[in-house]
């Protein structure tokens, strides 16, 4: 029982740092609805600081923890969005990290030319 309750403590508290690190970093931050590959997102882009957090319509993100059939395809389903969308800006740019910072929200830093 003991280790269940660290493992929920655990838990929490890494939800709550994600959810801090996406406030701090992303407040005032205007939401870009996108679409991508069937599904709807939400982009937070930061052109000066070359990142961008990419994370399903609140619709989607209701469902079955917004994972898209598992953290693999999840993560690579949120990194082809993240590339779709710089595409559709006109911008030459490539992710070049994707790190997920609280389920379902992904940080993409990316490269441009």
């Amino acid at each position: 029982m003991k280790q269940v309750i660290v493992a929920f403590s655990l838990a929490f508290l890494t939800a709550c740092s994600g959810m801090g690190y996406a406030i701090e970093n992303y407040a005032g931050t205007k939401a870009i609805q996108f679409q991508h590959d069937g599904q709807r997102f939400r982009v937070y882009d930061k052109p000066a600081e070359n990142r961008l957090m990419i994370t399903p319509s609140f619709g989607r993100a209701s469902l079955q923890g917004a994972t898209f059939g598992g953290a693999a395809t999840a993560e690579m389903t949120y990194e082809l969005a993240a590339q779709a969308y710089l595409t559709s800006t006109g911008r030459e740019c490539e992710i070049s990290d994707l790190k997920l910072i609280v389920q379902p929200q992904y940080e993409a830093f990316y490269l441009c030319r």
